[in-house]
């Protein structure tokens, strides 16, 4: 569920009811809101406080499994408390998708006007590059949303809203911190975006 689902709705109003080449951005922001509201939110919830479980005085764990884990998140704080940092994970989603849709079309079109034989279909290997410089740049531009994400979903986070996490990042931190392990993003996605675009995806 994502572009194949959204971009056909949004290619129909284009140049009518919305700019002409918005088809990509607006099937990227649809298929980010969908994905962290109904699986990404809470599964990343579970995901961080597992990765920064500490071990206590007993050398014990506090989290010991997906069920285990989502167990005590709502028991501590209720449902909701699993979707702590949906803000920041809608942003995050949202904005990547629209980076990577965007960043992919218009890289292979490039590709296209480029080609003297505009009828015939990319090589693969220009599928992969056009999927490979797209997810650099999600990789880079993501990542202020994602530390964001992961900060507020952190179980010793010292932050009660995602806007005040904001904040004292750039106050105490500086700016540079919102780009923490965006080189490591760029490393784990590049990689599979070339391999899913080399076949004309």
């Amino acid at each position: 569920m994502g572009l194949s689902l959204y971009k056909p709705l949004f290619e129909k109003l284009e140049g009518s009811v919305i700019p002409s080449h918005s088809s990509a951005g607006l099937a990227g922001i649809c298929t980010g809101i969908t994905q962290a509201i109904t699986l990404v939110t809470p599964l990343e919830m579970i995901k961080v406080r597992q990765q920064t479980d500490l071990l206590n005085s007993a050398h014990q764990r506090k989290y010991h499994g997906i069920v285990q884990t989502a167990s005590i998140i709502v028991g501590e704080g209720g449902f909701f408390a699993l979707y702590n940092g949906l803000f920041a994970t809608v942003a995050r989603q949202s904005w990547g998708l629209v980076v990577k849709f965007s960043g992919y079309t218009e890289i292979k079109a490039m590709f296209e006007r480029a080609s003297d034989e505009p009828d015939k279909p990319l090589a693969p290997w220009k599928h992969m590059i056009s999927g490979g410089l797209a997810n650099v740049l999600v990789g880079v531009l993501n990542s202020p949303p994602d530390v964001v994400k992961t900060r507020m979903q952190d179980d010793s986070r010292p932050y009660r809203t995602t806007w005040e996490c904001v904040k004292s990042m750039a106050r105490n931190e500086g700016y540079g911190a919102f780009f923490r392990g965006a080189w490591l993003r760029i490393i784990r996605i590049a990689p599979g975006i070339e391999v899913q675009c080399a076949n004309g995806a």
